[in-house]
């Protein structure tokens, strides 16, 4: 079994951006998924680890479960914050490296937010919180 220490992986290897860009097009969209969102999107893009804090080989597709998305109005996360939403870590047989913030419809329009997000392995052990990226949802 893991130790709780190895299970806090290195967030480096998130790398998690905020993407912004305007919505044009450009893409084939099938009538079933309706229009695209107009306006600004944003994203929560990262690159799942692959190791643990201690080096130990981590493979994403076996033993993450899940991330936890956090949203707050300032950027100090706390152990007492309960995550706005949670993303599987494996969908299709391939690590979820992408979530567009506009699906968590609970989030107010026209303010600045603080996102980080967590992983929670299948020992349902979590890592740390990824740094906190601000987000001017408008």
């Amino acid at each position: 079994m893991k130790r709780l220490a190895a299970m806090r992986m290195l967030l480096g290897g998130f790398a998690a951006v905020l993407l912004l860009g305007g919505c044009g097009g450009g893409g084939d969209t099938p009538q079933s998924q309706g229009a695209a969102p107009s306006g600004t999107v944003s994203s929560l893009a990262w690159t799942p680890p692959t190791t643990y804090n201690d080096n130990v080989a981590l493979d994403p597709e076996r033993d993450l479960d899940y991330y936890e998305i956090y949203v707050r109005s300032d950027p100090n996360f706390t152990e007492n914050d309960l995550p706005m939403i949670q993303v599987a870590a494996v969908a299709a047989g391939s690590p979820v490296t992408e979530f567009t913030l506009e699906l968590i419809p609970a989030l107010p329009a026209g303010t600045q937010l603080y996102v980080s997000m967590r992983a929670v392995g299948i020992d349902k052990q979590r890592s740390a919180y990824m740094a906190p990226l601000a987000w001017d949802r408008s």
